[in-house]
Formats: C-alpha cells, structure tokens, sequence
C-alpha cells in the first residue's frame, strides 16, 4: 500500500523554501576567491536568494479531498471534518532543511528534518517524515525554464505516527485503521511555480499538492514499487513521467507531475483530450478513460491522481499489457513494453572513508516483484558535469578518483524482486581543494550491461553519493590551524548567519560557543544540525565538538605553527591598509590636512609592520606568501584569524564615527585605560593584535631556548627604508624580539598608561583618539590627556564614497568601471612586488614603492566620479 491506495487524502497549498543560493556555484567555495559581491543578489554573483536560511515549510496548506476505503469520495467539510483541516509542519522546532548533497550534484535535493501535523489534538495525526530527495525534475511550463517553471515530487514514510483521538473524522479512522499496529503513512507531494522574483510577495513561495496514505511493511519507504510510464518516444508534448497501480479492481495512475502547466503554478495546459489507456504492443491503444484535467478545481481536488475502473476484461489485459497516456489520438507517456522497471529506495549516501551503505533495488514486471533478474551498475558522471558550469567559472573536477566508492558490478533481485546493493567508501583524498571530498554518481538497470552514460537524466535513478576526505584530526585542535579554515567557509556560504554568529570571527565563535556546541552534536536528521548543508565529514565534526570546549586559538609548540602564525601576522598588517587607505584618499586635496598626516604616518609604518614580520620569517627560514588568492581579506568583514571581538572592518570615507568604532578597535591595546586620565583601571581586551604578537613572542623564546630555530639569511631580508621606523636585520633572538616589539608599540604603545610607540609619537590607537577627540595628545605627571592643539575636521572636505567600493558592481566600460579594474590590477601588482621583494630580492621594494604613488592618482580619480542618484562617488576596490 501506499499513497496510490485508498484511503488516501488529497492536501492543496503552498510551500516556501529559502535555500542560500550563495552555495549553488561551485566557486563561491574558494575562501581564497572569494569575494564580497556573492552576497548580493544576482546571476553573476550571489544569485537569487544569498540571505536565504535553508528553511523549507508548508504554508496555507488544507486537506481538499477523502478517498475512502470502499473507493467512494468527500469533498465537504460538513461531512468529514478532516477535510478544509490545516497541514502543517512541526510546531516544537525549528523549520526543516533543503539541503543539496553538494554544489556540483544539486539534482537531488533532499528535505531534513521535516513533519507533518494534520487537524489539533482533538483530531488528527503527527509525524516525522523520513529525509527524502525530490524525483522527477523538470521544466513543466513549456517554452520556459528556471525555478519557477520547475517542478518536482518529494515521496516518503511518515512514521512513528501519534494518533489524535477520538476522531470524528471517517478519513483519519480508516487510515488509523489501515495503518495498524506499524502505524506508517505514505506521503507524497508535488512543487511547482517556485518564485524566485525578490520583488514579489510570492517570493520564496510555490504551489504544493499532495497525497497521504498508508504505507505497508514491506514497500519501498520513498518510492512506490510500482509501475512505471515513461515520455513515448517521439512525443513532442511537455509531459513528464507517472507511476501507476492497480488496487482493488481500480488502474490508479499519478499524473501530479505529469501533465504542463500553463502558467508558473497555475493552471494545467490544455493539451487536448487525453485519455488513459492500454498500449498492447500488437494493436492500438485501447482508451479506458479520459483525463478531467481541464475542469475547474481539479488538480487541488485530486493532486493529479486519476483512478479508472477495470472490468474483469480490462483488469486482466492490464495485468500483462503496457499501459499509457494518449493525448490527441497519439501516445505520450508509456510503459516499458516489456513492463520492467527498477529503482533503488535509498540514493542519497554521505559516507566518511571506510564507510559501507546499503540500499535495495526493487524489480518489477508490469507491477509483480521480479525474481531472478541480473541488474548492472556502473559510475556515470554525466548529470554531475551538468552542475560544474553553474557560474561563469567552471567547478573542480568530479567523480575522480573512481577507486573512492566501490560497489558491485552486477546484482541478481531475489523471491521478492528485491537486490543489495553494497557502496564501499574510501579516501579520495582532496581532488577538488576547496570541496571537501567528491561525488560520484552510479546508473543502473536491467541486463548485462548499465545504461549507457548519460541516458539516465532523472537522478532519482541513480546512485548519487558525496565521499568525504579522510583527515589526520590532531589531538588538540586549534583555531589558525584546523577550525578557521573550516568555519569561514560556511560563514561565506552563508551570510545570514553573520548577525548571530560570524563563523570567521573567533572572538564571536567563542561569545556563542554554548549554542555552537549545541547545534553540532545534534543528529543529522535534526532540522537544527549543525551545518545546514549537512556536507562535514564525522573526522570534522569530531574535530570541532573537541575544539569547541577549549577554543584554543593557536599553539605555538612547534616551527610550522609558529611559520603559520607569522604568515597571518603579516596578513593582520596588510588588512589595515585597505581600510586605512580608503579614508585617506576620501579627503579632497587642501582639506583635513592634519587628519591626513596622521593616517599617512599610520598606513606607513603599517607597511614596516609587514615588513618586519616578512624579515623574521626569512631568518627562520620560512617565506611570507603576499601574492596568493585570498591574501587581501573580505571588506566588509573580520581581520584575519577573528581576532577583535565583533569588529567588522569596512571600507569607507573619511569619518568620526569610522576612525572611533573601527581604526581605534583594530589598533585597541590589550590592556587600555577606560578614559585617559591616570586615575581610571585599566581593563584587559582578549585577543587583540597586540595579545597575538605576545603569544608569537613567547613561542620564539621556548622554541629558540629548546634548540628547535635559528636565525639569519640577512641577505634576503629587507633593511634599506625610508619610511617611519627602523629595520635592523633579524640574526638571533634578541633582534627577533625587538623587530616584535616596534610592531607592537607603535600600534598599542607601552601601556595604559604609556601611550607613546618609541620614537616620541603617540601609538596608532592614540593618534586615532586624537582625531575623534579633535586635538593633539598630551602627556603628563603620571598620565596624558588630549588638551592639545586643535585638530579640525571639515565634513565637507571628504569626498562622499559609497561603503565597500565592488569593482563587479560597476559598469565595466563606464569611466568608474575601468578605473576601478585599474586599480585593482595595480594593486594586484603591488602584492606580487611585495612577495618578490618579501622572498629574497629586497632590492625589488623600489617598485613597489612606485605602485604606491600610481595607486593613490587612481584612487583619487574614482573619488571624483559619481556612481549613483544620491550622488556617492566612486572609490578603490582593493
């Protein structure tokens, strides 16, 4: 039994779905290409929905129809009480999820974590629905395509089911009933007319149709073992295929997803009388019925199903005859003309290496279980390179390599039509780099040979399973090393997270840890698991249930540690640049005079930071990696390794609030008083630049005093400069700490009470007070106070640039458009001058000097080009 028998009820509604499209392009899982334009709405960048959660709900959805047990229907309220009842999802949890199984096979959507509740407590029943994938994919309004002219079924069990009673209902009673002691439902249900328009009230929401009914012991638990109507070869109609059965003297046929709509979510298509019919191969079709579709109400009434009586005749021809669907006098969907059909009931498998799934593969001849048949399997790639083309740069390579996900070449079904079948998972290794693992897809059909690749376009029947990488998990994990990279992914994929938690930022992470871990150690099935797209191997999520207690930030025991710290303090250093440059060349020339000596002193001695990490890595031996993807950070965004709690560093013009709430929080001491007077308690700040350089300071000492690094190579090391500051090459330990040392005064001074950076200026976070306090910093007897001279701010004198300037969301052959790419590639030059220079050709720091001068002349004419109505003006994209 299933949702195809009596007794069955009919539900009518809509459904609303908010997948995060940022993950639907293979590429937006580059963190080191990542880029701030794919949260935003559009085709070439974030897509149609990068804000959405991953929700999938029904809404507005109501019982419309009872077919009862002796084949007899109600459609009044007044008569069933079941009908006009809502459906509804679970109403103690969360909303479930729609999940892809990855970007590179979103063919086989699956809802997690999902549960129907019909009618109240007083009448009605709950029940969890099994994770399912949607079946038979396709374009249902002819002439047009994308997601709203999609539509799919989703088939599953509904199980345990909790029973509200006394029911007046005669639908509920006969399904309690029927269902027994097993107490399985059936359900299936339909979407289609999708609105994926951001403009319109619809948006997010489609039509959504559907059938309950009981589900037996032994049926397959997301497909009926049925039979099967394909498109009639030659048809030229937009029809799609249907399952059929035969019950209690009746040829029940599933045409939900079957028949064209007119319109998005709207009518059926007239497409001419169509009848259901029987196909024998010696004669012609034999009409036994026609198809109301076209009568007012029908498709909310019946959600497509059509249930024809058989005489005696008629029942024992279809029991060994293809049956079919004539429109217009000609055939346009079949079935087999041998009457063989097969499907596996589980396709969807996430396995760790060293994994073993199972699923069965139903066989079936004209609808009786087929025993003894040979079924063969083979990989088939095809449906998986539909998806590596979904954005302008092709996706990672898939389905290599093939050793990864064993299985058997050849089954044999059982008595019961029924044959196992074994996937063996084991380490792919990292063949897509930023993807974890790799998919792979597996044909299968009847005979001593697969299905040729690709002939099978539906990817319900097929195999589709996504092999993790294996992974050496350490005993103690830490953020720099194994989290962060892990956890700024999905941050990225999923923006809408970055309000309750910046998965980038670790002093966020550890602020919401309690839900973190929470969230992370729920089932899979939960609609609140942790992540959302269910794509984390267990070696992972092992990792970070282990990590979560401690947060340890980084540990510095070893010289690749200390190597990889060194490498994100030179990242730290370049990530204030952008911003600082930004403010200013946001200034108009002549204006804010004093404001700009003081942000031009700190941008360059910024650089000497840079440069004096750089030093230190070359005399231990390492090399500072400048030019790679991902060295310039996402603006708007955190600084590198999350340190700053809740700091998002943006670019934007010149301002008050700009310098007080993001440059004085970068540059802010770890220990700092609360005003400047010497009277106040100073208070401790974690995780501040400044606590990072101690912690790489104390891990030179242990290192350095346990043997373990040395220093030197002052020939590759940089010592001319001309800017603020001093380089000195770094040969022992001494010189290492002193290099460290200027790095940290200069940002945060010597102490709370102490704000001078050693070369008689004030440290970056006190010259930045000075600007928001309007004068110049004063020391005095046991403390300091801004009583200074004057330092004015014209809010007239700075050019009013838009926030995060975006190359991308320019017009590129606009004047701003191509200035703005000039800028950019200028930039990307001046990286690859500094890595040269950074790696042993200290000498090749005079071109990068150079950019410099040619960057600021850019930057200053995109200043002066309006970009929109309000008249913001253009500005550097770094």
């Amino acid at each position: 039994m299933s949702y195809l028998n009596v007794p069955r009820l009919v539900f009518c509604g809509k459904f609303m779905t908010d997948t995060s499209t940022v993950n639907n392009d293979p590429e937006h899982f580059n963190t080191d290409t990542f880029r701030p334009n794919y949260w935003r709405t559009g085709q070439a960048n974030g897509w149609w929905n990068p804000g959405g959660t991953g929700s999938w709900r029904f809404a507005d959805v109501a019982v419309t129809a009872a077919s009862y047990a002796d084949g007899s229907q109600c459609r009044d309220g007044r008569v069933d009480p079941a009908i006009g009842a809502a459906i509804r999802g679970a109403n103690d949890r969360v909303a479930a999820k729609l999940v892809d199984l990855d970007p590179e096979q979103q063919m086989i959507s699956q809802v997690w974590g999902f549960a129907i509740r019909l009618g109240d407590e007083q009448s009605g029943f709950a029940a969890p629905m099994l994770p399912t994938g949607f079946t038979d994919l396709w374009m249902r309004v002819p002439n047009r395509f994308g997601d709203s002219a999609g539509a799919a079924a989703f088939q599953s069990t509904l199980s345990p089911v909790t029973w509200w009673s006394p029911t007046a209902s005669r639908a509920i009673t006969e399904l309690q009933a029927a269902a027994g002691d097993g107490a399985a439902l059936s359900v299936r249900f339909v979407v289609d007319g999708y609105d994926d328009d951001d403009s319109s009230p619809d948006f997010k929401f489609g039509r959504l149709s559907g059938c309950i009914g009981v589900a037996a012991p032994h049926e397959p638990r997301r497909f009926t073992a049925s039979r099967r109507l394909g498109v009639a070869p030659g048809c030229a109609l937009t029809v799609n295929g249907a399952q059929a059965v035969i019950d209690r003297g009746n040829l029940v046929i599933d045409l939900g997803n079957s028949l064209p709509a007119a319109t998005p979510g709207g009518a059926m298509a007239d497409i001419k009388d169509a009848f259901v019919a029987l196909l024998p191969t010696d004669a012609a079709p034999v009409l036994l019925a026609s198809i109301p579709y076209r009568d007012t109400g029908w498709y909310a009434a019946t959600s497509g199903i059509v249930s024809v009586a058989l005489d005696d005749a008629q029942h024992e021809k279809a029991a060994r005859t293809p049956i079919g669907i004539v429109v217009d006098g000609a055939v346009a969907l079949a079935e087999a003309t041998d009457g063989i059909w097969m499907r596996a009931d589980e396709n969807v498998f996430r396995m760790d290496p060293g994994d073993t799934s199972s699923t069965t593969i139903h066989a079936a001849r004209f609808g009786v279980p087929l025993a003894g048949q040979a079924i063969s399997l083979a990989l088939d790639d095809s449906m998986l390179q539909t998806q590596v083309v979904a954005g302008p740069i092709p996706g990672p390579p898939v389905a290599i390599p093939t050793s990864a996900l064993s299985f058997p070449t050849t089954v044999t079904t059982d008595a019961d039509g029924c044959a196992e079948v074994t996937l063996i998972a084991s380490d792919p290794g990292n063949p897509r780099g930023y993807i974890d693992g790799q998919v792979y897809s597996v044909t299968y059909g009847p005979g001593p040979q697969a299905p040729a690749r690709g002939t099978v376009r539906n990817t319900a029947f097929l195999l589709n399973a996504h092999v993790y990488s294996g992974l050496a998990t350490p005993a103690e994990p830490t953020w720099i090393r194994d989290i962060e990279p892990i956890f700024t992914q999905y941050a990225n994929l999923y923006p809408v997270m970055r309000p309750i938690v910046d998965m980038a930022d670790y002093a966020d992470v550890v602020r919401t840890r309690s839900l973190l871990r929470d969230t992370f150690d729920r089932p899979i099935d939960d609609p609140a698991y942790m992540p959302v797209t269910r794509d984390l191997s267990r070696a992972k999520q092992d990792m970070i249930r282990r990590w979560l207690p401690t947060t340890t930030y980084m540990s510095l025991d070893s010289v690749d540690d200390l190597q990889r710290a060194l490498q994100r303090a030179v990242e730290l250093e370049h990530a204030t640049i952008p911003p600082y440059l930004c403010a200013l060349y946001s200034i108009k020339p002549g204006a804010n005079v004093e404001i700009a000596a003081i942000l031009r002193s700190v941008v360059l001695e910024e650089m000497l930071h840079m440069t004096l990490v750089a030093n230190l890595m070359s005399s231990l031996g390492g090399a500072a990696d400048i030019g790679r993807p991902g060295f310039v950070p996402i603006y708007p965004g955190p600084l590198p390794g999350g340190l700053t709690a809740g700091l998002v560093v943006r670019l934007r013009r010149l301002s008050i609030a700009h310098i007080r709430d993001v440059f004085m929080a970068i540059e802010r001491p770890r220990v700092v008083a609360s005003t400047p007077r010497a009277s106040d308690t100073p208070g401790m700040e974690p995780f501040t630049i400044g606590w990072f350089y101690e912690e790489i300071d104390c891990s030179l000492v242990e290192l350095h005093d346990a043997g373990r690094i040395t220093f030197g190579h002052p020939e590759r090391q940089i010592t001319r400069w001309s800017g603020p500051g001093t380089i000195e090459p770094i040969v022992d330990l001494a010189s290492a700490r002193a290099a460290l040392a200027e790095v940290r005064h200069q940002g945060e001074g010597f102490g709370p009470r102490r704000p001078e950076d050693g070369d008689g200026e004030p440290a970056h976070y006190y010259r930045f007070a000075q600007i928001v306090g309007g004068r110049r910093l004063v020391v005095t007897d046991g403390g300091f106070d801004y009583s200074g001279d004057v330092i004015p701010f014209d809010a007239d004198g700075v050019w009013p640039m838009v926030d995060d300037p975006d190359t991308a969301l320019l017009d590129r052959h606009s004047q701003a458009g191509r200035l703005s790419a000039q800028f950019r590639d200028d930039y990307r030059a001046l990286l690859l001058a500094l890595h040269r220079a950074f790696n042993g050709e200290p000498d090749h720091l005079a071109a990068a000097t150079g950019l410099m001068f040619t960057l600021e002349i850019t930057a200053r004419q995109l200043m002066a080009i309006p970009v929109d109505a309000t008249g913001a003006t253009a500005g550097p994209a770094f």
